[in-house]
């Protein structure tokens, strides 16, 4: 009797939930009803997904799949889109894992989960597999790296681990470590890994197009700063343990954090990097300090300015955002150098807390302007709301663009994995805004 009311609740709910949800995410959310999981129903549309990727199936017996986080999706040339995250149990836990699926039907359809390394769920649990890095090289072949706790210290403590597939996915190579270069921040003993994560995938950013990407490097649990790491020859298709990485800006006077400190420390996270028409690099970046802030660099990448809090504009208000991801992406595809960008910020901060770690609640999407002769070189329009969720708002994501249509690819609570299209509405007006 209480399914059967549940049933009838969301048929009467669902009408009004699913107004301009597209008729993919309708109908996944509609195989829901007149189940045990009916509940789910809803819930997968709260923040109005048009693509729903995946929903866990809690069987941990066979998959531990009730965390899914760092949803990191890429389309190839050939219109395949892949998909990789980092899944578990829960966050953290010792069935922490890489999984992969993708889709030929531009995201309406995926494969079955391949785990690519970790452990599929705690039976038999192996060193925990997190923070994957995919990349594409130019002959198609797929490289996916990952952080590997290779010993029973914290998750983000680990070596690179990699592996690559030349058939879209279907097969892989063995396992090899990839060397990290040291730097300052990183223990005196070379035999103890480094703390590091890599949130968002690499782009073709750096120099002469080679894959680019912030890294989160801590010397412990504290004094998290950002460096910058380039992939110098994955377009030679090198083996794996051939991969050689270069760490930019890994030096004390030019890693990335907060100066002056913020309100509890010189905490900065998760850079994400956007490409300008004149050939800068821009980045936002979460901070502990109640504001993203923004940096840029001059040189492709090798030096960057000191941060700043991210304004709407030169002289402008600062946008008020907790430690939480704030990605940023270009809204023509992430290495178009487009001049048109958006980003994700939640849009408050309350500084009589004693902490940055602060709800995250519903996220705000700003939709934003290259200003070339700006000091700040990205101007925004006010905040529009994007995800209603009062909490549980943890977007690590990532942006792809088929046939001029930009999908935003984010796990929903850490939970569902959905896409919601990003379309012209976001930018109305932006150019006559931003003159005023």
């Amino acid at each position: 009797m209480r399914n059967f009311c549940l049933f009838v609740f969301l048929q009467a709910l669902l009408p009004a939930v699913l107004l301009a949800q597209s008729e993919h995410a309708k109908k996944v959310a509609e195989s829901f009803l007149g189940t045990p999981r009916a509940n789910l129903a809803a819930d997968i549309l709260v923040n109005k997904p048009d693509y729903v990727v995946y929903v866990p199936q809690e069987n941990f017996q066979v998959l531990s799949d009730r965390y899914n986080d760092h949803f990191q999706v890429i389309a190839r040339e050939d219109g395949v889109l892949v998909a990789f995250w980092t899944q578990a149990g829960h966050e953290s836990n010792i069935d922490q894992h890489i999984a992969f699926s993708k889709s030929a039907d531009h995201g309406l359809t995926w494969s079955p989960v391949q785990v690519l390394a970790g452990s599929p769920n705690v039976k038999n649990p192996k060193l925990i597999a997190s923070w994957q890095q995919p990349m594409v090289s130019k002959s198609g072949r797929i490289y996916v790296l990952w952080n590997q706790q290779v010993s029973n210290t914290w998750s983000h403590t680990g070596a690179c681990f990699g592996i690559y597939s030349d058939d879209c996915g279907e097969t892989w190579s063995a396992p090899k470590q990839v060397r990290i270069p040291r730097t300052f921040k990183d223990p005196q003993d070379p035999a103890t890994p480094t703390t590091w994560c890599n949130w968002q995938r690499p782009l073709r950013l750096g120099e002469n197009g080679k894959f680019y990407v912030g890294s989160s490097h801590r010397r412990d649990k504290s004094e998290c700063a950002i460096d910058f790491w380039q992939f110098e020859n994955i377009d030679e298709d090198p083996e794996v343990k051939d991969i050689k990485i270069t760490v930019l800006s890994g030096e004390p006077d030019q890693v990335l954090k907060l100066s002056p400190r913020g309100q509890f420390g010189e905490e900065c996270e998760e850079a994400g990097i956007v490409k300008l028409p004149d050939g800068r690099l821009f980045c936002i970046m979460r901070t502990d300090g109640g504001y993203p802030f923004w940096s840029q660099s001059r040189d492709s990448g090798k030096t960057w300015d000191r941060p700043k809090p991210l304004l709407n504009r030169d002289g402008g208000k600062p946008f008020l955002h907790p430690r939480s991801p704030c990605p940023i992406y270009d809204w023509k595809g992430c290495e178009a150098a487009s001049g048109y960008y958006f980003a994700l910020i939640h849009n408050q901060f309350d500084f009589t807390q004693k902490t940055s770690w602060q709800t995250r609640g519903p996220l705000f999407l700003i939709a934003g302007k290259f200003m070339p002769d700006a000091e700040q070189p990205v101007w925004f329009l006010d905040p529009k709301p994007f995800a209603d969720r009062p909490t549980g708002n943890s977007f690590y994501t990532s942006y792809t663009v088929q046939d001029g249509k930009g999908v935003l690819w984010f796990p929903d609570r850490k939970y569902f994995l959905l896409g919601r299209e990003i379309g012209p509405e976001w930018f109305e007006g932006i150019d006559e805004i931003l003159k005023k």
